[in-house]
Order: C-alpha cells, then structure tokens, then sequence
C-alpha cells in the first residue's frame, strides 16, 4: 500500500494547504462559510481600529513607519480535492534497502482517500544492478491505494540505458510490474521496438509485449540491420534474450525468415545479434553465400562476432536446404531429419552434416543429367570462398541418375563419396554390396569408382555382396576388377576374368545408347548359337559397340564338348570369327565326332566357314579327328558345311604328315573332300610323297588314296597296294 504525507505527518513538505471536513451537509457548510467570512470582516476591523491607535502612538514615539501587505490567498489547483500539497515524496522500503520511492511535485487527495500526484517520478534501485525510474504527468491511486494508473507521456528510464515510453500505463505495488494498454515504444543504444499493450515487471527485469511487436537492431545511424516482428513478444533483459510468438518475421541485412514462433539471443549491451531460434514451419531466405532457403521445423542461426554473417546453422524436423545454381538456374537441394552446417569467416559453406532421411538432389543444368543421392547420413566438406567440394553419404546410399530421353541410371551401396564441382558430380566412389542399374546393363561388386563426365564404371573389390561383376545383353563378366563405358558397353576385367558370352538378335536400341538398332551379336559358327559360350582369361577386353571380345593370358572359351585355349583368344561377335594365338588349342564338337588341335594360332572365319590351324617349324599344327586321323602340317585348313559342324574338305601344307587308320602319308601338301573321302598328297622337288601301310612302301610325285577305297593313284597312274619294302623287316603296327 502506498502512504502518502497528511497534514500531521513529520514527512517533510515546503507547502501543505489544509482544509477541514465539516460534518455538517452541503447547505450548512455554505452557511458556515458564509458566517465565518462575516465575522473575519468584523474581526478586521475591530483589528484596523486598534493598529491605527497603535500606530499613531509608535509613530508619535518612533515617528514613522510602513504598513505590512498583507499576503494573497493560495490558488486551489482542484476544489474537489480536499487535501492539496506540494514537493511530496512518498517512500516504500522492505527489509533494510530501499525498494522504490515517489516523488511528486503536487499531491492532491480527495474524500474516500483517492490521490493524484502531478509529475510524478518513481524511483526504483539496485534491481540487477540498475536504477529505474518511471515519469508521468500524473499517476492516480484508488481508494486502496494499490495501483497507481500513470498518464501523460510515461517515460521509464535505467541506468544501463533502457527506456520506454507510452501514453498510458499502470504501476503495481502488489507484484512489482508496469502495464500499459496501448501502443509504446522502447530503446536501449542500437536495440530499439514498439507494440500495443505490455507489462514490465521490475522484480525480473522483464519485458511482455501483449501484441504488434515490432523490434529492431539499428546502426549508428539509425539504419535497421536486423527487424523482429510478432504478434507478441517477451524480452528477458537479463538474458538479453527476446522470445517472440504468433507469427513471427525476421528481416537481416538480406535474410528473410518466418515462423510460428521465435527466440533471439543478443550481445551483452544488447545491441548485436548472436543467436536466433525459428520454431515450427521455419523458413530461411538468404543469408549466406551458397545457401537459397532454409526449411525446417526447427532452424537454430548462430551469427559470428560481429552479428551480420552466419556462422552456424542448425536445422531439425523435415529439414531442407537449397542453394541458388549459377546463372538463375536452380542450385542443389539437400534434405533430411536433421542438417547442421558451418560457415567459412566469408559466410561461405565450409561443411554440412545431415543425418536420417538424407537426400541430395542436384540438377541437370543446361540438359544435362539431374541426380538424386538417398542416404542415413552425410557429411560434406568445403573451403573457404568455393563451397562444398566433397561429401561422404554411408547408410542404405541410393544414387539416381536421369538425363533426357536416356535410361535411369540407379546404384545402391552401403557408402557413397563424391567430389563436387559447382554442384555437379566430378567423381563418385560406391562402397560395400555396390550395385548398378541400367535398362539393359547390371553391375555389381565392393567398390565402384563413377565419373559422370566420362560415363565410366572401375569396379574391384570383393565383399558380402561378391565380387565384380558387370552383365549386359551379350556379356556377363566377372573378374577382380572391371572397367565399364557405360554407353558403349565397353570393357576391360583384370585380376582373372570369367565371362559368359551370349548371342542377340537385332533390336531397337535402349533409350540413351548409339544409333538407331542394335545390331545383332553371335557366337563364333563353331559354337550353337543357341547356347551361350564361357569364356576366362587374366584380361578379358571387350567392345559392346563393336562387338568384340578378347582374352589375354591363359585363356578359354568353351560351350559344352567344345573348348578353345590359347595365350589369346579374340572374338568377333558381329561376324562370328574367332582367332586363337599363342599354344592354341582346341577340342571342337564335329558332326562325326570330336577333333582337338595343337597349334600356334587357331582362326575360323564364319563367311567361309573355315578352321586354320598354323604352327612352326618346331612345332608344327596337329589335327586329330574321327574321320582324318592324326594330321599334322605347318598349316592345316578344315572347311565346315554351311548348315553343320561337317568337315567338307581339308587342306595341309608344309611337312604334312597324316596318320590314317594303318596308313602313314607323307608329302609337301594334302588336300582331302568328304564328299568322295579322296585324299590327295603332294611332293616337291627332290622329296616325294610316301605312303606307308603296315609293311608296305608307296611313293611318287602325287599320291590319291581313298578312305574307304583299297586302291591307291601314283602320279596320275593306278598301282596295287602291295609293294614291299625291300631289305627291311616289318611288324604289324598296332590299329589307333
């Protein structure tokens, strides 16, 4: 309760007019008065009558002297008011310290035990450290005297600087708090607001704004670098904290911001931005280099020293993040459960970190391929003045790859790493169970090594997910390590290549491939082509566009009984050819059986359907097969039926030597056809031919023998089988 000074009181005061209270009615009171200014009259002149007898008689003693003025009655500031006084203080004090105390230069109090004091001050001290006072023209208490209701231009001041200023306000002395009801402004240095309708409580040093907040950092000049603007607002000046709610909007420098509600955290003098907090369906604009929008439900903005540029943001509930592309066009989109990034000091992104949910997306910029990468958790790094230059996503990784009028590429890992170039991908490297996805191309393996501007696959590594291994329409391939072109569908596997060869029938081309049809593939013609052919090596090199394939180092080809070796091994899918160099070999499915070779090089042409067999001078070609026995030459050439494995005739030239049944020829060349099974033999200069049979010796110039025929042709001349060799003693050779 607030005591104010009476007439009685020792409280000091210059000038106190007191009138008392009759307790008579109205009429009476006039009446009085009216006696009471009858008898003053009298009572003055009877008093005149006496000063002048005084007088003259001091005059005759003293002789003269002047007569006093007499002084003029006080102006009544209200008649209603039954007490009036002037330079009233009023004290509150609790405990042994001085809570507050009024001051006021009138105080007028009325029946019942209203008052109203005429410029009033309200001093309170020591809260927190600071003084406060509060100016009015004029407060006015209630009967109980618990709320002064201030009017006229209130204005509270602090020591540190604060002020605020309203029409109208009401002062508490029962809970310590200013309240006004309608529109006020306030300031402390560079921090300056306004609103309709606040309470200020001294005892927490706290300011409510009830609505229309609107607050505001400003430079020396007077310029807003920051603007807070609510349907309310709480400013906790200890904290120097500022909690705004019921729709909030932040302008800095060039930062927009909006949210359900807010908190800002500032400097010690209150007059620097340190921290912002946005609350449910935040949104961020602008701000930083790099950085277009902020989403989230939640987005915590720290700001560096000097309160203009970010430092930190942290950003939790669907949150998103999206950055401007050069040029106007749209930049990358980053989303996920929880994003935090840091700044560079030149308010550049130096990293982001975001966790569950995670996803990438960076736009195909002038045509070229848009990119999305799925993940648990990313993490990406940048420098100073450049962006972000990599990033590392790990947890169920999903990278998707669209470009126009081309096939989706799509490859899942456990971990993903890229480096980044102006928000494209320069380089991506897949880790643990990699698996790629293309219309019409699968690949698979530890590690995958990606270079979107290269459209190449390196492929190693063997982990729970296997090893490397690529497939297509014509190819599967496995090997310790593979290299894919993607549009071409050419590859390389090292590290022991294992392949499946297939053959393709024309069709139309995969969206994103060359050319208009794929051409058909097949097998070599000593293979079914219905089947596909294995194949192995140390190197396996291979031509999607162009169909050829190749084995390098201890290499095989094989589809059932048929089987080619060599150093080499090289096909040629669009014609059907094969060639086989260095300690080649074979074992080929015929129509009449099996043949296996020895050779140094093995080919088959599929337009003429023919086997070449070359060999050296050391080691010459062999040929073993059901129907030609045991043939070996410098060089040996079967020629297949168009519609079968048959031999339809063979070729031997160079040392030929063949081993037929019971038969040894010997020659310079043979030339055998099926469709008579006659065998033609040929001598050169000083060496003839020679044919031996058990003990028996034929020789001449050119022999003609037949396989199933006991006859035998010695230079064009018929002879019998029956020559002996002379001198020499003969055994039956054993049968083959």
């Amino acid at each position: 309760m607030y005591s104010f000074p009476s007439p009685t009181s020792a409280c000091p005061s210059p000038e106190v007019r007191y009138r008392p209270i009759p307790r008579a009615g109205a009429a009476h009171r006039v009446q009085f008065r009216q006696s009471m200014r009858l008898w003053q009259h009298r009572a003055r002149l009877v008093v005149a009558v006496i000063g002048i007898g005084s007088a003259i008689a001091v005059y005759a003693a003293m002789k003269e002297r002047e007569t006093p003025t007499p002084a003029p009655a006080p102006t009544r500031i209200d008649p209603a008011a039954v007490i009036e006084s002037t330079g009233n203080v009023v004290q509150q004090v609790r405990g042994t310290k001085q809570d507050f105390l009024i001051k006021a230069e009138q105080q007028l109090t009325y029946e019942g035990g209203a008052t109203k004091l005429m410029g009033v001050a309200i001093s309170v001290s020591n809260r927190g450290g600071r003084d406060f006072v509060i100016r009015a023209h004029q407060a006015q208490a209630g009967e109980r005297q618990q709320e002064l209701h201030l009017q006229g231009e209130v204005h509270l001041s602090s020591s540190d600087g604060f002020e605020l200023t309203t029409a109208e306000a009401f002062f508490s002395e029962a809970n310590g708090q200013m309240r006004a009801p309608g529109t006020f402004t306030f300031s402390r240095r560079l921090l300056v607001g306004s609103g309709t309708g606040m309470t200020y409580d001294r005892t927490t040093d706290v300011l409510s704004i009830v609505s229309a907040a609107d607050i505001r950092l400003t430079d020396d000049g007077g310029n807003t670098l920051t603007q807070f603007r609510a349907g309310n607002a709480v400013f906790t000046r200890p904290q120097h904290l500022i909690v705004l709610g019921d729709t909030v909007h932040v302008l800095h420098n060039d930062q927009v911001a909006d949210a359900s509600r807010a908190s800002a955290y500032l400097s010690e003098d209150d007059s620097v931005l340190r921290r912002v907090e946005l609350r449910e369906k935040a949104e961020v604009s602008g701000g930083g280099e790099g950085i277009e929008r902020l989403r989230a439900m939640a987005i915590d903005l720290d700001y560096a020293g000097d309160g203009q540029h970010l430092s930190h943001v942290l950003l939790n509930g669907d949150a998103a993040v999206s950055s401007a592309g050069g040029g106007g066009r749209a930049g990358r989109d980053v989303r996920g459960t929880t994003i935090d990034l840091l700044m560079a000091q030149d308010g550049t992104l130096s990293r982001m970190t975001a966790r569950e949910a995670v996803q990438l997306t960076l736009p195909g910029q002038q045509g070229a391929a848009s990119r999305t990468i799925e993940a648990r958790q990313l993490e990406a790094d940048g420098l100073p003045g450049g962006g972000l230059s990599a990033a590392r996503f790990d947890g169920a990784v999903t990278f998707r790859e669209a470009a126009p009028n081309a096939a989706p590429r799509i490859v899942r890992s456990r971990a993903l790493r890229v480096s980044l170039e102006e928000d494209e991908i320069d380089s991506a490297t897949f880790s643990g169970a990699v698996r790629f996805e293309e219309e019409g191309l699968l690949a698979s393996g530890a590690t995958m090594a990606y270079a979107p501007a290269a459209g190449s696959l390196i492929i190693s590594g063997t982990d729970t997910g296997g090893g490397p291994r690529v497939s297509d329409e014509q190819v599967s391939v496995e090997a310790g390590r593979i290299t894919v072109q993607i549009d071409s569908r050419d590859m390389t596997a090292t590290g022991g290549a294992r392949t499946t060869l297939r053959p393709r029938a024309p069709a139309p081309n995969p969206a994103g491939r060359p050319g208009g049809t794929q051409a058909g593939t097949k097998l070599p013609g000593l293979f079914e082509q219905g089947t596909a052919a294995n194949g192995n090596g140390d190197t396996f090199e291979y031509s999607g566009s162009g169909g050829q394939a190749s084995y390098v180092g201890n290499a095989t080809l094989w589809q059932a009984e048929t089987t080619v070796r060599g150093d080499r091994i090289a096909i040629d899918q669009r014609s059907g050819d094969l060639r086989v160099t260095g300690a080649a070999r074979s074992v080929i499915k015929l129509a009449n059986g099996s043949s296996s070779s020895r050779s140094t090089t093995l080919s088959y042409v599929d337009r003429d359907r023919t086997i070449s067999y070359q060999g050296d001078a050391s080691n010459p070609a062999q040929l073993n097969s059901p129907d030609n026995g045991d043939l070996r030459a410098g060089r040996i050439l079967v020629t297949l039926a168009t519609a079968s494995n048959r031999v339809d005739q063979l070729e031997a030239a160079t040392g030929v030597t063949l081993k037929l049944d019971t038969r040894t020829a010997t020659g310079a060349e043979l030339v055998y056809r099926a469709e008579d099974e006659r065998y033609v033999m040929t001598g050169t200069g000083r060496t003839p031919v020679k044919i031996v049979e058990n003990c028996r010796e034929t020789t001449g110039s050119t022999l003609t023998f037949y396989k199933s025929a006991d006859r035998i042709v010695i230079d064009g001349n018929k002879a019998a089988r029956t020559q002996s060799i002379r001198g020499q003693q003969c055994s039956e050779p054993q049968r083959r």
